[in-house]
């Protein structure tokens, strides 16, 4: 009899954190822009689609880029200027996921890119 109830119970929490993982995690939505307009968009390698256009992904409660449990790497926005234009620059935008006790960077509703900045030189 006990190992039944046992039985029961095991079952119970089972379903009770199955139910749990079944849920929708949240989605977010960012408008992406750029000036001018037309912008080839990458997002970590990945193309998106020519500004301005939207992206929408999944987020934890807080509103963070989702990470993993160990190191993620960042996400990376890529704003490519069309080819008929002259004096504008491939820009770039980086954001930090969370991680194993981590916060991330908060998602933005908006990303503009600025196709007539140089972009800033790393030492």
């Amino acid at each position: 009899m006990k190992i039944l109830i046992g039985f029961r119970l095991a079952l119970f929490l089972a379903a009770a954190v199955c139910a749990g993982c079944a849920s929708t995690p949240p989605k977010r939505t960012i408008l992406i822009e750029s000036d001018p307009p037309g912008a080839r968009i990458e997002v970590n390698n990945a193309y998106l689609g020519a500004t301005p256009t939207h992206y929408s992904l999944e987020t934890n409660p807080q509103g963070e880029f989702l990470g993993s449990w160990v190191n993620a790497p960042l996400v990376e926005f890529v704003a490519t200027p069309p080819s008929d234009q002259a004096d504008l620059y491939v820009q770039r935008k980086r954001f930090q996921p969370n991680g194993f006790f981590k916060a991330g960077d908060k998602i933005p509703e908006r990303i503009f890119f600025d196709m007539h900045r140089k972009p800033e030189v790393l030492h």
